[in-house]
């Protein structure tokens, strides 16, 4: 079977590249950021022009161990169960480091062309179902105006200061009249 290795189109679902680099595990820092000059080791390495950095996950399988990566591509990056499936063994027995290119990363036409620090493992794309959406049911509920929430009886009505003056007044004069019997 050939790989396909084709950038997906801009309709296409969403799809993840998956490729094993052959380098230190201590040197992912370095092929999944680009250098001072803008260049990615990562191109070079899938034979790509450029790669969108940002839609580009490099990392070492033992940092996803627990989790598993068939698991990962499924359950973290919504890869479809039956896209993986085939594959599950294969991705289960990888060792050291582990690129995840998503479509979004690559642009236009092209193809991955591996060199050999990269080797291919999969192509792997979303479960998707478009279904059209049909209108609700009108209700006779939801038809007409809500109004306002007003309540029955009086408005509030404003802060009542001179009751509040008369009492501080009180207060003050009888303290005043306790002192005075002290």
């Amino acid at each position: 079977m050939i790989a396909d290795l084709s950038f997906p189109g801009p309709n296409a679902p969403r799809t993840i590249f998956v490729f094993k680099l052959d380098i230190d595990p201590n040197e992912v820092e370095a092929w999944s950021k680009p250098d001072e000059a803008g260049d990615m080791h990562l191109e070079y390495a899938l034979g790509v022009k450029k790669l969108d950095p940002a839609h580009v996950e490099v990392f070492p399988v033992s940092q996803i161990t627990e989790f598993g990566l068939t698991r990962y591509l499924t359950d973290a990056s919504g890869m479809s169960v039956e896209s993986v499936a085939a594959d599950a063994k294969k991705l289960s027995a990888l060792r050291g480091v582990i690129v995840l290119v998503h479509n979004k990363a690559v642009s236009g036409e092209g193809e991955f062309k591996p060199r050999n620090e990269a080797e291919f493992v999969g192509r792997y794309t979303e479960a998707q179902s478009l279904s059209v959406s049909t209108p609700t049911t009108s209700y006779e509920a939801t038809r007409g105006t809500l109004s306002g929430g007003s309540t029955p009886g009086t408005a509030p009505g404003r802060m009542p200061w001179g009751i509040l003056l008369i009492s501080a007044a009180a207060i003050v004069l009888i303290a005043a009249i306790l002192m005075g019997l002290a």
